[in-house]
């Protein structure tokens, strides 16, 4: 898809001295400075016209700033001063895209905005900004990868945000531009006089593949430091899919009943499994892993064979790579428990042209199903932060034997971190660790269903009321997610008992805290239960345990 650096819309406002008055009007105070003090010298401020709804009542500082991802139009609303300001709302209804936040931005004289990216901010990558002058001065200057962009007051122009840009305002009266961010469609595709858009089932076989290959390679060729930036790969591939699947990805009622629950947990339906493709950086470490896992592998006399453990309707972490290998390369075996998933997939495979890469399609429960051979690389995505709920453990305890020895599972790794969480909301380590890797999953098979017990010693002089758990994913190699990088990494909390709560809170028991333990089971609700052993000889110090 191609982009460009900036250009201006065929859309003009009509700047009325009543809309300046009415800005010139406000007091500093209610102007906010902007929260990156790292990237500008002087006065740089914004206020808030639009933003995510659930902050329609809250602080200033959270509309203006909080804007984290968020792909749908429905989530933002416009806030009281939009809707105080008639002309610029009906201007902005004219612009027919959706409309994601939308802000005054305030430039003072002598201030200096340095070079800088906003990561994935641009058309090609799924969102764009759009620039409305309102007010400006001769003497500022916008440049965009070395090219200046000139606007003069009323012009409504888009500017690529993800290449590096600066501001020098080095004129006499302020700058100030409405900056609004929307989703990128084909209406603005035409407004910028952009390629129009193609249809991946207009495509012939040939060209589909090329462009799933040319998808692949943007994403595993991506530099670490730049991963943020792909989430225009990554949305293009998941709708992409659904379009070409006829599989829609939010249906206006979706209740996911059609889950099916295993002895070992649940499998989540085709529609939720689909949905997992949105997520960037899920979808992209993965891709990227299996991709090295893959390579690491190739030989001349045999195929690296994959076996890929709840593919869902489009086997998301491995069929964008498949056109990267030929069928002498990789071999895959397909494995979900849902029919009408494998069913899906196997239309998507056909009409990229990939069906030769794939061994076989089986529908089966993977904690069951006994395979013939050993494969290279067993692939399962199937769990929830905290390995909660979903069959991840029990998939790989039950498939590790079908490793060959040089095999890997994917992910490498799942590691687990437990905190305590006290009174004032403050994150207090614990020494308690777990980690489901090939050696667990081994230990699972054998008998140990004890491999991901973890337990700790509260710390003295704490007022611990819960126990967070955090979990990292080395997926292969240095690929991993961690932090908030996607659903997978969400702190999983579970609160103690009110009884354990007054126990640990006590005043004469400070130094006798006791001990945290938390079981892992992997029956039909996996997950962690937690309970407590105080360390003391009053037994009537504590009612219960968890």
């Amino acid at each position: 898809m191609l982009d460009i650096g900036f250009r201006r819309l065929p859309l003009d406002f009509p700047v009325s001295p009543t809309l300046l008055a009415s800005i010139e009007a406000l007091s500093d105070s209610e102007w906010l400075a902007h929260v990156n003090r790292a990237c500008y010298d002087g006065e740089w401020d914004v206020f808030p016209l639009r933003g995510l709804a659930k902050y329609q009542d809250q602080s200033p500082i959270l509309q203006a700033f909080a804007l984290e991802e968020s792909e749908s139009e429905a989530d933002f609303d416009n806030y009281a001063s939009l809707q105080s300001c008639p002309e610029l709302t009906a201007f902005l209804a004219q612009l027919s895209c959706p409309i994601l936040s939308v802000r005054l931005m305030r430039l003072s004289p002598g201030a200096t905005i340095a070079p800088h990216r906003d990561h994935g901010l641009c058309f090609s990558k799924g969102q764009a900004r759009l620039h409305l002058c309102l007010q400006t001065d001769p003497d500022v200057e916008f440049i965009i990868e070395g090219e200046s962009a000139h606007m003069s007051e009323g012009e409504l122009w888009y500017l690529n945000a993800d290449m590096e840009h600066a501001v020098y305002h080095r004129g006499s009266k302020d700058r100030i531009h409405v900056v609004i961010d929307c989703i990128a469609n084909d209406w603005l595709r035409n407004m910028l006089g952009l390629p129009e858009h193609r249809e991946l089932a207009d495509y012939s076989v040939p060209e589909r593949q090329a462009w799933l290959t040319k998808l692949a390679e943007q994403i595993v060729s991506c530099p670490h430091e730049e991963r943020y930036g792909l989430r225009q790969p990554v949305r293009e591939l998941a709708t992409s899919l659904a379009n070409l699947s006829a599989l829609d990805l939010h249906p206006d009622i979706f209740l996911d009943t059609e889950f099916t629950m295993t002895p070992y947990g649940k499998a989540v339906s085709m529609t939720t499994a689909a949905q997992c493709a949105e997520e960037v950086l899920r979808t992209a470490v993965f891709v990227r892993g299996i991709y090295q896992a893959i390579s690491e592998r190739l030989h001349p006399e045999q195929p690296v064979s994959v076996l890929y453990a709840g593919t869902g309707p489009f086997a998301t972490l491995l069929l964008p790579l498949m056109g990267m290998f030929s069928a002498e390369q990789l071999q895959v075996t397909m494995l979900d428990i849902h029919a009408e998933s494998l069913e899906k997939l196997q239309a998507l495979v056909d009409a990229f042209g990939l069906g030769d890469r794939v061994a076989v399609y089986t529908c089966a429960d993977a904690t069951r199903w006994q395979p013939e051979v050993q494969f290279d690389l067993v692939v399962s995505e199937t769990m929830k932060a905290a390995l909660a709920t979903e069959p991840q453990v029990s998939i790989f305890s039950h498939l590790v034997s079908s490793l060959k020895p040089t095999g890997s599972l994917i992910p490498q790794a799942v590691e687990l971190s437990a905190y305590g969480l006290d009174l004032n909301g403050e994150r207090i380590p614990l020494a308690a660790k777990g980690r489901l890797d090939r050696a667990t999953a081994s230990d699972f098979a054998s008998g140990n269903q004890q491999a991901l017990n973890m337990s700790a010693a509260l710390p003295e002089q704490s007022s611990i009321q819960a126990i967070e758990i955090c979990t990292e994913i080395k997926v292969y190699g240095h690929h991993s997610l961690a932090g908030y990088d996607c659903s997978l990494n969400l702190p999983f909390v579970i609160p103690f008992s009110s009884s354990t709560q007054q126990f640990i809170s006590g005043s004469e028991t400070s130094k006798a805290r006791g001990v945290v333990q938390l079981g892992y089971s992997t029956g039909s609700e996996p997950g962690y239960t937690l309970s407590f052993t105080p360390l003391t000889t009053d037994t009537t110090a504590i009612e219960g345990q968890e």
